[in-house]
């Protein structure tokens, strides 16, 4: 029997603390540190301030390891002039006012801001000018009176976890350990328990934000009520959040089963998911992932489904539509953490990302089906472009449940507008990857050839009006207008908000990565 090595989802290179001791951040000492002047101006600011132990120029011991395990894909990976990375709040807006005092006049420079690394598309990452590495800002902390977890935005969702489960709480965040607290709540955030609590962004009551001017405050439906709601799905057009303040609810196991199946089985597939995200509110506690992709080792395409019950048990009808499909292995049945869960995919940052995209569709089968044929003649493509050894695809359906969204609007409101649209969705997540080729001149014509793929199943979802106007900003590709699908009320309030708390326009027009609002179509 044919037994499928382990998916990869998506990929990101873990930088843990731990790596850190002795060594960089606390560790470093301003002896060790350059102190004269390189000739780029944010990085002489920042070495003329008591921030000189926390940057690291090119001649630094940890700048290599920073550019290669600091993002999650090869192609992603830039070398700054420097990097800076803060540890507290304070030092934070210390870097801030130290960057803008070397003005914009100086040269043609930029800042990025990473967190955990994992936005694709150049979110995080700049060669002129610095970057901001938020990974030391990973404390976890809960308060048993208050029931709140605060959560540093440069922690890993698997060392959260870990820290909240030794106290029986969990909070919704990412479902793979690797992934970076800042960007997935800041751009609202899926966990295994979004149709029970809605999404992550949801569940924070607090944000801790350093502002462009160096003001750090805190943004919560009593203070700065505006900010609050913007920061929701708002993404990075307002300052720095530092740390989440969240509502955390107590931790079970989960129930996981896994199958993997053939390209064969995909109408079947496609079936159970449709059937699954039709179901009422009743079946909550229920979630599932259904990946297919093509194994460069196996030089076929398969599809591996996940499903999860969130109250650790394996009586429930909610995935009956799978019951009867062939299995390519045994059926893996477990009763795991969060922790255990989010720490099972091995995450690899080693391959070159050749495009990606989201789109969310109304739960239609038969859009889906195109785009598994779409994806099909891609692999075929790819083969003859690249040999059938150097590649990967990846086309994930993800239900989103209408009622998803009502979790938001009881809690004040988020912007990712998804209540406009009261139809069952799923989210479609799709890409390329190449895993044994790094030509510079293969690279845009591959790109070209993906892109042309997933607007074929963007163009046929609209004429057969299966398309919906929104979009879901993590798994997004930077060109595409994920704000501006928002709807108008909310793309007003982010621009308000931008303008009222960021007047200057500095995470407008010096940090460029990401979803601006300023660029909103």
């Amino acid at each position: 029997m044919l037994v499928p090595k382990p998916i990869v989802i998506t990929a990101v290179a873990l930088l843990s603390p731990l790596l850190f001791d002795g060594v960089q951040g606390r560790g470093l000492t301003a002896s060790n540190a350059p102190q004269n002047r390189t000739g780029f101006p944010p990085c002489d600011a920042l070495l003329a301030t008591n921030l000189s132990h926390t940057v690291h120029m090119p001649s630094s011991p940890l700048y290599s390891f920073l550019v290669n395990n600091g993002s999650y894909a090869i192609d992603t990976r830039k070398q700054p002039w420097c990097f800076v990375l803060p540890t507290t709040a304070e030092e934070v807006s210390e870097t801030i006012t130290a960057i803008r005092s070397a003005g914009d006049g100086a040269g043609d420079w930029h800042v990025a801001i990473r967190s955990g690394g994992h936005g694709g598309g150049n979110q995080n990452n700049v060669e002129q000018g610095v970057i901001i590495n938020l990974t030391q800002l990973n404390r976890t902390t809960y308060d048993a009176e208050t029931n709140i977890a605060s959560v540093g935005t440069g922690a890993r969702w698997g060392e959260v976890y870990t820290e909240l489960e030794e106290h029986g709480v969990l909070v919704t965040g990412g479902r793979e350990a690797a992934v970076g607290v800042g960007g997935l709540l800041l751009g609202g955030g899926i966990s295994w328990y979004a149709a029970r609590y809605g999404f992550s962004c949801d569940s924070i009551v607090n944000f801790e934000v350093v502002l462009a001017n160096g003001d750090i405050i805190n943004a919560n439906a009593t203070v700065h009520s505006d900010l609050f709601k913007a920061l929701k799905g708002g993404s990075s057009n307002f300052g720095i959040v530092t740390r989440f303040d969240m509502e955390a609810f107590p931790a079970e196991n989960l129930h996981i089963e896994r199958k993997v199946m053939s390209r064969e089985q995909g109408d079947k597939v496609i079936d159970g998911v449709v059937g699954f995200t039709d179901l009422d509110q009743s079946f909550k506690d229920n979630a599932l992932i259904a990946i297919m992709t093509y194994d460069p080792e196996q030089e076929r395409s398969i599809i591996t489904l996940t499903t999860i019950n969130t109250k650790n048990t394996s009586n429930t009808t909610a995935f009956d539509g799978f019951k009867n499909i062939p299995s390519l292995a045994p059926i893996t049945r477990e009763s795991q953490s969060l922790s255990q869960s989010a720490n099972r995919t091995q995450l690899s940052g080693q391959y070159r990302s050749a495009g990606a995209g989201s789109l969310l569709v109304v739960n239609d089968p038969k859009v889906i089906r195109y785009a598994y044929d779409q994806y099909d003649d891609l692999v075929k493509d790819m083969k003859t472009l690249l040999g059938p050894k150097n590649f990967t695809t990846i086309l994930d359906l993800q239900p989103f449940q209408s009622y998803m969204s009502s979790y938001g609007v009881q809690k004040g409101g988020n912007m990712l507008g998804l209540e406009r649209d009261t139809r069952n969705k799923i989210l479609l997540v799709f890409g390329v990857t190449l895993t044994g080729l790094n030509s510079e001149e293969l690279y845009p014509h591959v790109y070209q050839v993906v892109a042309a793929t997933n607007k074929r199943i963007e163009d046929f979802a609209e004429r057969v009006r299966s398309l919906s106007e929104l979009r879901y900003l993590p798994y997004s590709d930077p060109r595409q207008n994920v704000i501006g699908s928002y709807g108008k009320a909310n793309v007003k309030h982010i621009k308000e908000a931008a303008n009222k708390y960021d007047p200057d326009g500095f995470f407008q027009e010096m940090v460029p990565g990401g979803f601006k609002i300023s660029r909103v179509r």
